[in-house]
């Protein structure tokens, strides 16, 4: 879909972003971001096919609330959403073979931020062995505020390495130093700039990382939680900083096998 006020001529398409409720600046309770709210902020901003999961999972144990929005965003943007469901060990202690999800999901979310998953290294060879069966990708949020020490890219290596067969997202790419090696080693590893920039992308193709392994991520609508922003005007400055239609779009594709 084509919408007016697109930055690029480039097909854009996002892996990385969110719905559900998430705090906001100016908000004392956590704000909802809809499927159809955020929909229309990648509308506004060119974006065409897009990955998404719920931030409801801090607090959506039985997956339901969450089940009901990705079934709203694949009505509203038909085959232009990829739903990949937010795992957590709340949610697999009710799930533990993952077969009550229903089978539109494309992949699993998982954020070490909200559970340990470094401190069971058992539950979670389980769970990328799912994975596999089910053929989902995988996005692991890397990194942990500013410091870039918690969940850190070589932590996962070992996993990306003992599963060949799914690819991973290795979300934000932190640290930085690690990415190029990350993405070079691995053929089933790639990177997304969710909240980055251009510049932080270009930091990764200097030290030699790989094209073809970095995937334009935007993270919305996560930047309100510190910025009293528009996010539509947020997304359209941040795009105008790429060109590469490999980021911006055809890798995209094959992290999907869509190529």
């Amino acid at each position: 879909m084509k919408s007016k006020g697109k930055c690029s001529s480039v097909p854009v398409n996002d892996a990385h972003v969110h719905v559900g409720y998430f705090p906001r600046k100016g908000y004392e309770e956590p704000y909802y971001y809809s499927p159809r709210r955020v929909l229309g902020i990648l509308n506004r901003a060119g974006v065409n096919e897009f990955i998404f999961s719920s931030t409801n999972a801090i607090w959506d144990f039985s997956g339901d609330a969450m089940h009901a929005e990705a079934r709203e965003m694949r009505r509203l943007a038909g085959r232009r959403a990829h739903a990949f469901f937010w795992i957590t060990d709340e949610y697999w202690k009710l799930d533990p073979d993952l077969s009550k999800l229903p089978d539109f999901y494309e992949g699993l979310k998982l954020h070490g931020g909200e559970t340990p998953w470094l401190e069971h290294p058992r539950l979670l060879s389980r769970v990328f062995s799912i994975a596999k069966e089910r053929k989902f990708r995988v996005q692991i949020h890397t990194g942990e505020k500013d410091d870039k020490t918690a969940n850190p890219i070589p932590a996962y290596l070992p996993y990306c390495r003992k599963f060949p067969e799914i690819k991973f997202d290795l979300a934000h790419g932190k640290p930085a130093a690690d990415v190029p090696r990350a993405v070079n080693e691995n053929d089933n590893v790639y990177v997304d700039c969710a909240y980055g920039s251009a510049d932080a992308v270009k930091q990764w193709l200097d030290a030699g990382a790989r094209e073809d392994r970095i995937l334009f991520g935007s993270d919305i609508p996560v930047q309100q939680r510190l910025l009293d922003i528009s996010l539509t005007e947020y997304l359209r400055k941040n795009l105008r900083g790429f060109s590469s239609r490999r980021i911006l779009s055809d890798n995209f594709g094959v992290f999907l096998n869509h190529e």
